[in-house]
This record gives structure tokens, sequence and C-alpha cells, in this order.
């Protein structure tokens, strides 16, 4: 098959009727009023998942980084552009991915505009996304926004990504951390969960590079420093077991990446609505400390000490 019968079968149901995909570009019309939130990521074989994962899991896992990206600046979705490139086409393959995409794309409520589609020397596949969202002008959430006093508050336990992954690296029988070997493959962004509480959220980012990572983020970007009580921290139960058994140390899961989940700036005021609502989302929120402007405070503490998160504290490409 040549790329253009790639593309009109198996690429221009994705569209889902907003484009026949035979121009070089898409046209795209926002709404009045609302600005454009862009971001890309690429996932490549044999660094963002594992050689000869599914074709299902690669299209979710795909999509949904990219829509973890858009939740942390309070965006809704509206469209994505799919670049993939192949080192040879795959009916069986394309069909599964395509069908899989398509299904992500009417459960999050967005779809697919166009992209490109190329061959690739060596074997490994590499895909990338570019996502689009919509938000009204003036309220995007940047790191950048955070008040000193402001709490913070976690939508989720993290650490169970990289557990999954440790299970599969160390060849761990699957049905004994089930739930995490799932987080690791399929992340769970909260892009749904955050739609109605943006107003009451100073800052956020999503936690892709680690917990503390990100954190730090939000401090650098508001010139601000962070108080953060260990104490606060609830672990799954299969995190819990791990940290017993010794396959995880302690604090691992706060330097680790690919959790997902969102760490948010809020005002004192708001925490019970921000909170009432994510548990009404099926989340498990935490406060788990707070912002300050005092350089003096910054800690993490555990038992009313301050603890040493040790150098690292988050995932690097290099």
């Amino acid at each position: 098959m040549n790329e253009f019968d790639l593309i009109e079968q198996y690429f221009k149901p994705l569209t889902q009727g907003h484009d026949d995909l035979k121009d070089d570009a898409a046209v795209l019309e926002i709404p009045k009023d609302h600005e454009l939130v862009v971001t890309s990521d690429t996932l490549n074989e044999g660094v963002h998942f594992f050689e000869g994962e599914t074709p299902e899991n690669i299209a979710r896992k795909s999509l949904r980084v990219n829509l973890s990206d858009l939740a942390a600046m309070g965006a809704k979705p509206f469209s994505y552009q799919l670049n993939l490139a192949l080192n040879k086409p795959d009916k069986n393959w394309l069909a599964a991915f395509t069908k899989t995409l398509l299904e992500e794309q009417k459960y999050y409520g967005i779809f697919c505009s166009g992209g490109d589609t190329t061959s690739i020397k060596g074997g490994l596949l590499s895909l990338s996304i570019t996502a689009l969202g919509i938000v009204p002008k003036g309220k995007a959430l940047r790191r950048s926004g955070a008040k000193d006093g402001d709490l913070i508050i976690i939508t989720g336990p993290v650490g169970d990504a990289y557990l999954g992954l440790c299970a599969l690296k160390n060849n761990i029988d699957p049905s004994k951390y089930p739930k995490a070997i799932e987080r690791y493959r399929l992340p769970r962004p909260r892009i749904l969960e955050i739609q109605g509480i943006t107003e009451y959220i100073h800052a956020a980012a999503d936690i892709s590079d680690g917990f503390l990572a990100d954190l730090g983020h939000i401090c650098e970007a508001s010139s601000l420093w962070s108080i953060t009580k260990l104490d606060n921290f609830v672990y799954s139960q299969e995190m819990q077991a791990a940290l017993g058994e010794g396959l995880v140390k302690p604090l691992e899961p706060l330097g680790k990446g690919d959790d997902y989940e969102l760490v948010l700036a809020v005002p004192p005021k708001h925490a019970k609505t921000v909170m009432e609502h994510l548990k009404a989302q099926n989340c498990t929120p935490m406060i788990i400390g707070e912002f300050t402007g005092d350089q003096e405070k910054q800690a993490l503490m555990e038992n009313e000490k301050k603890v040493f998160a040790g150098p690292d504290t988050g995932w690097t490409h290099f």
C-alpha cells in the first residue's frame, strides 16, 4: 500500500467527518473568545513503550499523554495531528491501531485533523502527536500562577506506573501488580476530571516526569518554594506491598514519572470544592503541602522532620 492508500483506508475515518485529508494542511475554526492550547509528545519504541507492545496500547498511550498536557492547562480537547513513522506497513497492526484511536477519540471528545505517515529504517516504531485544546481567553492554567499560601493537591497516588515498569523489567508475575502494570501501559489523563474546577485552581502540572520534578516546575515558574508533607501521601495497596518487600525504595515513588496525575496549586478557600469534585470523579485526591514565598521553609517533611529526597527527583532523557 502507498501512503495515500493508507490515509484513505486507515486515517481518514479518524477525522470523524471534519476533514478529507486531501489538502496539505488543516483549516480549523476556533470558537469565539477562546485561545488555542498546543502540545506535542513523541513516543519511541524501546524508550516509551516496550518493543512488541500491542497496537491498542500504543494508540491509547500516545493520545493520552498529550491529553494529560491539555488537562494541566485547563483546556478542553479539540483536535490532534498524528505523525507515524513505520518500518513496513502492516494491515492488521494499522487496523487495530486506528480502531483503538477512534474509540479513544470518541471517549475524550477529540478528532484527528491530519498529520503525516512516513517510512523509517531500523525497524523501531516512532510516533508523534500534536494535540490542540481550547480554553476561554485568559483562563489557561499556567505553572507561573501559583500563589504564596496555595495548597498543594494531587489528583491521585503516585509511583504506580514506576512500579509497573519495575515489575515488567524484572519479569515479576503480572498477577502480583496488575493495576500498576496497567497504570504504566495505559495512562489515565485527568482531562475530563479537571473540567468544571479550573476557575478554582491557580496553577497545575501533570506528573509525567515525577512528582518532585513537576512540583519543582511550578515552584520555579511561580518563584515560590514548597512544604511537602510525606505523612499526607497515601500510596496504593500494590505500592505499599512493593515498599514493604523492598522492590521499591522509600521516596522512590516521588521521583519517578509516567503517573499522569495532576499537581495543583489551590487557594485554601477553594480546597474543599476541588477535593469534593475530584472525589466525585472517582479520583483519590490528597492535600500534601503548601506553596510558600519563604525560602527558609522549603522542605520535604516526614514526622515533622526534614527529609532529603536524593539526587533522583525526576525523569530526564539525557
